[in-house]
């Protein structure tokens, strides 16, 4: 600044000239801190769609892992439940009213009164599931259903999307 200062005081300036010519500057000035307010914008654009893609990709992944873990554990529940039913035919017990509980070396065969649902195994498919639907959050169509709908009001009045 000092040297555009020195620059105007050598010529021979009106108070309005100089007004101008510093109106230019800081008119240039602004214009460069906006391109550059605009190209970190961009940036950062960037950036968080980089990492949104990388979320994406790893929510993917972990849905993936997450079939295969039920499919895995459905398949074992079954030959447990098959295993199950032989224990007790073998014993002429029915499965509808007796299971077996198994705790270290000790086996028992229990009627299913006497067991708590939460410590009955193998627990139901259902219960293994997750809560989360990937559908509500695939397209950013429902996004709004998932705010408070007085926190989109807020954000309405501002004009905010």
């Amino acid at each position: 600044m000092d040297e555009f200062n020195d620059m105007l005081s050598k010529e021979d300036l009106t108070e309005e000239q100089l007004n101008i010519c510093r109106d230019i500057r800081r008119r240039g000035k602004n214009k460069v801190a906006a391109q550059n307010c605009r190209k970190r914008k961009l940036e950062q654009i960037d950036e968080l769609q980089e990492r949104l893609d990388e979320a994406k990709r790893r929510q993917f992944q972990l849905q993936t892992n997450h079939q295969k873990l039920l499919s895995s554990y459905s398949t074992e529940a079954s030959r447990l439940q098959r295993l199950t039913d032989t224990v007790l035919a073998h014993h002429n017990k029915n499965p509808q009213q007796y299971m077996v509980q198994v705790d270290g070396e000790d086996v028992k065969i229990l009627p299913k009164s006497a067991v708590a649902e939460k410590d009955r195994i193998p627990r139901p498919l259902s219960s293994m599931r997750s809560s989360y639907l990937p559908e509500q959050y695939s397209s950013g169509e429902n996004t709004r259903d998932m705010y408070n709908t007085s926190d989109m009001v807020q954000c309405d009045r501002r004009g905010w999307q």
